[in-house]
């Protein structure tokens, strides 16, 4: 598509007509403009999704106003060059920012239209706990007790998740070990015994002892978690996921696990020192630094990032920057329990800038995807067909 660059004023006149603020005389103006030639439409068209993009990061986030300017306008940079209307996405995301809520002139009823509808439900906490014993328990919103053979109590509470009561933990010389696997579509969240809190994803695992012996507290994972852990500068903490490995102190950080062959770990504070394999030595992270590792070749990246994207999810949001379709809808089948179909691989290339709520409805993310890109989503039960308009 030819794009066309606009005087400011055309500019203006498009963004107060896109954010709803003209009147009907005005609006019928700007009709008769698309109208008037192609070349207006296709300027129109790429502006409006600009406009969709950066309003989409603000309307939805629930993150804080300089996080959202920062991933706003570092998007924006990186594509300024791309594009002449950047400049004018660039006085829009100034809008937002300031403005709460802007409404969509273009009816989600359209897109919807063209969905099977189904209902997806949004993520939600829901794990299954495995004791030592092998025993299952289904960790459901009520709340309740249980005493595992070494005494020890498990408190289960809807709103704090697993808790392990320290005190009533006896110092056995052989631990034993308890479980919690997170199905898809789930998430869940564990106190430890000794006080580290420990936020799971959905379709992930996390094997731990109920009581830290010996000279260190080690716990293995499979998936992604968010560890947020108690100091103790005579035990440290170690993070297992197949031969990887890292160790801390008292820090918080993220390991995303679900490729053995490209583990992602997130420094939030503190400081970390990990191996891709027990066949490497130790290297050490920073705070917001990220580390991608391979445990099968032993070898490791580390870049400084903005970590907030890595982590958002652990808030209830869901942050991709200039990240491709496949990413995303990997991370949606997971999220929303979802199998995902791609009719054309050229699109699982992609990329797209947003942020949403994990509780929102996944057609609400069809909707912004289908508006600023040339796929379409089809949802037919829990399968999601992604073709070529």
């Amino acid at each position: 598509m030819e794009k066309t660059k606009l005087d400011h004023e055309t500019e203006d006149w498009l963004i107060a007509f896109l954010s709803g603020e003209l009147d009907e005389r005005e609006e019928e103006n700007v009709r008769v403009w698309l109208e008037a030639s192609q070349e207006n439409r296709n300027a129109y068209e790429s502006l409006m999704k600009d406009y969709l993009r950066i309003r989409w990061v603000q309307e939805n986030v629930q993150i804080r106003e300089e996080q959202a300017k920062k991933i706003i306008f570092s998007s924006l940079k990186k594509k300024r060059n791309l594009t002449p209307y950047y400049g004018v996405a660039a006085s829009i995301a100034v809008l937002l920012i300031v403005t709460l809520f802007f409404f969509i002139r273009e009816d989600k009823q359209v897109v919807s239209e063209k969905l099977v509808v189904s209902e997806i439900k949004p993520i939600q906490s829901k794990a299954m706990l495995v004791l030592s014993t092998g025993e299952q328990i289904q960790l459901t919103k009520s709340t309740q007790k249980i005493q595992e053979q070494d005494g020890s109590v498990l408190k289960i509470d809807s709103v704090m998740g697993v808790q392990y009561d320290a005190l009533s933990t006896q110092r056995v010389e052989k631990p034993i070990y308890n479980k919690i696997v997170v199905p898809r579509g789930g998430e869940y969240f564990v106190t430890l015994s000794e006080g580290t809190k420990v936020w799971l994803d959905a379709d992930s695992e996390l094997e731990y002892p109920v009581f830290f012996s010996g000279d260190f507290r080690e716990v293995k994972l499979k998936g992604n978690a968010y560890f947020c852990v108690t100091k103790k500068n005579d035990k440290p903490f170690v993070v297992r996921a197949g031969e990887f490995s890292l160790k801390v102190y008292g820090t918080e950080f993220n390991v995303n696990a679900y490729d053995l062959q490209n583990i992602e770990t997130v420094l939030v504070n503190g400081s970390i020192g990990f191996k891709a394999n027990i066949s490497t030595p130790e290297r050490m992270m920073a705070p917001n630094e990220l580390a991608v590792s391979d445990s099968r070749t032993g070898q490791s990246e580390i870049h400084q990032v903005d970590i907030y994207p890595y982590i958002a999810w652990k808030n209830q949001n869901i942050v991709f920057v200039n990240e491709r379709l496949e990413s995303i809808m990997e991370k949606m089948a997971r999220w929303y329990d979802v199998t995902v179909f791609f009719q054309d691989e050229s699109l699982k290339d992609l990329r797209f800038d947003c942020n949403m709520r994990r509780y929102a409805d996944i057609r609400d993310l069809f909707f912004f995807l289908e508006k600023t890109s040339n796929a379409r989503f089809a949802l037919n039960g829990r399968t999601v067909v992604i073709s070529k308009k």
